[in-house]
């Protein structure tokens, strides 16, 4: 199911030439018939201990998508298999995603596979409308 990467497009080609040039990305596109339906895109990291925090290695997976026609047939779960088997071949063992909250679908494949939420994520978009309460008060302005 799982085969090579294939893109439409110059821009989107160039974007992901310039990812896939690394050692350090990898894609898996999922195909049925010659039709994509499918892919994942994973960011192997490793970063050096400093004063701050330890050294660490871990797989990133950046973007996966499964055409809505095809969902819930097993083709994110073997994606998601194709990128964990990279990381574990590379000798990593740590896996983070992050996902909208909204995708409620994706999150229950992920919690499928063993993956439990670990960071809340809050935004906050100000427009020059907004009052914001606390120390600026009513009126946006410092009291």
């Amino acid at each position: 199911m799982i085969v090579r990467v294939a893109v439409v497009g110059d821009e989107v080609t160039a974007w992901f030439g310039t990812l896939l040039g690394k050692p350090t990305t990898a894609a898996w596109i999922a195909e049925e018939g010659a039709v994509p339906i499918g892919f994942v895109l994973a960011f192997f990291e490793e970063r050096p201990e400093n004063p701050f925090r330890r050294a660490r290695r871990w797989c990133e997976i950046d973007q996966i998508a499964v055409d809505p026609a095809r969902r819930r047939r097993g083709v994110g779960r073997a994606l998601m298999a194709a990128a964990l088997d990279e990381a574990r071949a590379r000798g990593i063992a740590d896996v983070e995603l992050f996902s909208w909250a909204f995708n409620t679908d994706a999150h229950a494949m992920f919690r499928g596979l063993g993956f439990e939420p670990r960071i809340i994520r809050f935004e906050l978009k100000r427009s020059t409308s907004l009052r914001y309460p606390g120390r600026f008060g009513r009126s946006g302005s410092t009291q």
